[in-house]
């Protein structure tokens, strides 16, 4: 038997919708009781209290039949920052071994994963009175400033993540340094104790799973949920996330730049649907550059990826 300490640890990840949580479940579900798991959230918005339908959180049935950690561990105006993540995965890691569990890391941010694989940059702190005035400025005009002084990074971003793209400006304008430059500091090799696993699907298959995914969360209550949210957390910078921002928009009036939407809640779905189809992408270029260990199409491969985690957490 292989010592606990020298187990791989496996991070599960690909793009929205695949159906990283639902498989991570399966796995332990499967291999208990000869093998415990414990799931690590490694989803950004996952870690925040309150923000619940538009994160496609584990159910509360589903947190019962499996043991998850790093959910629910920030208030909604709390800034939960990868150096904290870091810290408490850790920790959460170490835990889990020492009453001889296995830990399985699931979640899709790609910015979590990537300082867990090579570390964190050496950037500057936040600087309260510049990170109010980008606040003011639409997340389009953000990115778009971004584009022209950092296409590289801001291609790996996305339109949709205005908290980093905020930050990466931010760096720029305090540092001087560009952060596709900082992400080359990083350590080149990735951290040894990993398996980087990605998630995949047919690419129609996956966009029909984020539209019904949209669909789903519409009906159970996601605009209602934001609305309570904006109303108690007006500054929350989750409120930002990807969904949650098209929701805000919907209810402030906001229409989409460029192109004409459906009115009512079918445009609302439009736009959602399309955010989290550009974030899909957006993930792709950041796993495809985290240079993945194994790639696993579902739903064939499913079995597969259940035999080479049992093979691994066993220490076989």
């Amino acid at each position: 038997m292989v010592p606990a300490q020298s187990l791989k640890t496996i991070i599960l990840t690909g793009p929205t919708a695949v159906g990283k949580s639902s498989l991570a479940i399966e796995i332990a579900e499967k291999l208990a009781p000869r093998v415990r798991v414990e799931i690590i959230n490694a989803d950004s918005v996952c870690f925040y209290r309150e923000f619940n339908i538009g994160s496609a959180k584990p159910t509360p049935q589903e947190l019962e039949r499996v043991p998850h950690h790093l959910i629910d561990v920030a208030d909604p105006t709390d800034h939960y920052h990868a150096g904290k993540f870091l810290k408490d995965c850790e920790n959460k890691m170490a835990e889990i071994r020492a009453r001889g569990a296995v830990p399985l890391i699931v979640g899709g941010s790609g910015f979590y994963l990537k300082s867990l694989r090579h570390g964190l940059w050496k950037a500057p702190p936040t600087s309260p009175e510049l990170r109010a005035q980008m606040e003011a400025i639409e997340t389009d005009k953000l990115f778009e400033k971004l584009i022209a002084r950092d296409a590289d990074h801001a291609k790996k971003i996305g339109p949709n993540d205005r908290y980093r793209v905020i930050r990466a400006l931010e760096i720029i304008e305090l540092s001087g340094n560009l952060p596709s430059e900082l992400e080359s500091q990083m350590d080149k090799e990735p951290d040894p104790r990993f398996l980087l696993w990605v998630l995949e699907r047919d690419k129609a298959e996956l966009q029909t799973r984020i539209r019904e995914r949209v669909q789903m969360m519409i009906a159970q209550g996601w605009i209602d949920e934001t609305i309570r949210l904006r109303d108690l957390y007006p500054t929350s910078k989750t409120l930002h996330a990807v969904g949650y921002q098209q929701v805000l928009d919907f209810l402030n009036g906001v229409e989409p730049e460029g192109r004409k939407t459906e009115p009512g809640i079918p445009g609302l779905i439009d736009e959602i649907d399309l955010a989290h189809r550009q974030l899909a992408k957006t993930q792709r270029t950041w796993l495809k550059g985290l240079k993945p260990d194994r790639t696993f199409v579902l739903p064939g491969d499913s079995s597969q990826v259940f035999d080479e985690f049992s093979t691994i957490s066993s220490g076989a």
